[in-house]
């Protein structure tokens, strides 16, 4: 069975790894940004070469966060046994919109750096101080004295969207990581001839969607899907018969 324990752990383990890949992305984008911060109009696609090496950076932000992911996944799952594929269900579950996600959240973070050089510019800021002033937006704008500088639309891309492209990137991964995990245990319960489970909640968040599909009786036949990103109720599994109301 997996442990909830394990799985609250990694996902908490992952975000430190989103945080430390998104600082040392952003630090390598502002080195290459920076020998034409002072352009009118700045934007990556000032410069071809630019434009290739911050998009190559920003792809590169993705795939180290999906594999940081993947290991955190694969450490959640090391007391499920010889029943479940680990790596096919990680491809089942790591699809083509994921990879989008993950894409679009390293766009947010150029066009986040395309507005903060101009501000940067334009204050005549070093390098490390920008950067720094970034941490300080991302962190909180309000402490941020800049922060009615840059375009509004850039506190938020929509729904779903969190204002710390850190933030979102963990979001993505943690996301991942439980979906995955949940995934491969209910395969391996089932191939030990699991016939319901139970949902219950794993912490005192309010939510009624969680709230709605717990404590319920649900055949082994019906998989589940964690409703919202870091849903943390898990699934107490059963082999007595379905319980008949």
């Amino acid at each position: 069975m997996l442990k909830q324990e394990t799985l609250v752990r990694e996902t908490a383990e992952y975000k430190r790894d989103a945080r430390r890949l998104f600082d040392a992305h952003l630090a390598s984008l502002l080195a290459l940004a920076w020998p034409f911060h002072k352009e009118k109009g700045f934007s990556f696609e000032i410069n071809e070469d630019l434009m290739v090496a911050a998009y190559d950076d920003c792809i590169q932000l993705s795939d180290e966060c999906a594999e940081q992911a993947e290991k955190r996944y694969l450490t959640t799952i090391v007391n499920l046994g010889d029943t479940v594929d680990e790596e096919a269900v990680w491809k089942n579950i790591y699809n083509d919109s994921v990879v989008e996600s993950f894409d679009m959240a390293g766009t947010h973070l150029l066009d986040l750096l395309t507005a903060w050089i101009g501000v940067a510019a334009a204050n005549e800021w070093t390098k490390d101080y920008t950067r720094i002033m970034i941490g300080r937006y991302l962190s909180n704008p309000y402490l941020c004295p800049q922060w009615n500088t840059v375009p509004r639309d850039l506190l938020a891309w929509g729904a779903g969207y969190a204002k710390d492209i850190s933030e979102q990137l963990a979001l993505i991964g943690q996301n991942l990581i439980v979906q995955a995990s949940r995934y491969a245990e209910w395969l391996d319960e089932s191939a030990q001839g699991a016939t319901y489970y139970i949902l219950r909640r794993g912490s005192t968040y309010d939510c009624g969607v969680c709230d709605e599909m717990c404590n319920v009786p649900i055949p082994i036949t019906e998989g589940w899907t964690p409703p919202h990103a870091r849903c943390l109720c898990y699934a107490e599994y059963h082999y007595e018969p379905l319980p008949i109301e």
